[in-house]
């Protein structure tokens, strides 16, 4: 069985580090299997993707943003991450994430379903 290590994660350009001082600036911490960090890479690598075609999209001027599935899947990738995050993060990134509300509120103001799913 893998031993889950610390690493550090930055959203914005989706490093994922051994060591936060590699002129990164890590958003969040995790602790997780080579496997599951694979599985956030893919995550990001997923979310390149869905970004890339959110930029072909808005060359379109007459589509709008609440009628484009490219964003659709775009923010749902940003979802998922997230999601993996919040169920591999520390106390604090989870609280973070919490109070940040990226996560679909259930009928529980105060626990969204897919953090419920994850515990």
């Amino acid at each position: 069985m893998e031993s889950k290590q610390p690493y550090y994660v930055d959203i914005s350009s989706g490093n994922i580090l051994q060591d936060p001082s590699q002129n990164a600036s890590p958003s969040y911490r995790i602790f997780a299997t080579p496997t599951e960090v694979n599985e956030l890479k893919m995550l990001f690598n997923d979310n390149y993707d869905d970004d890339i075609s959110t930029m072909r999209r808005a060359q379109i001027p007459f589509r709008q943003y609440h009628n484009s599935p490219e964003d659709d899947r775009y923010d749902q990738s940003m979802k998922d991450i997230f999601s993996m995050i919040y169920k591999l993060g520390d106390e604090e990134a989870r609280t973070h994430i919490t109070e940040i509300g990226v996560l679909e509120y259930t009928s529980d103001p105060h626990l969204r379903e897919d953090i419920k799913n994850l515990k």
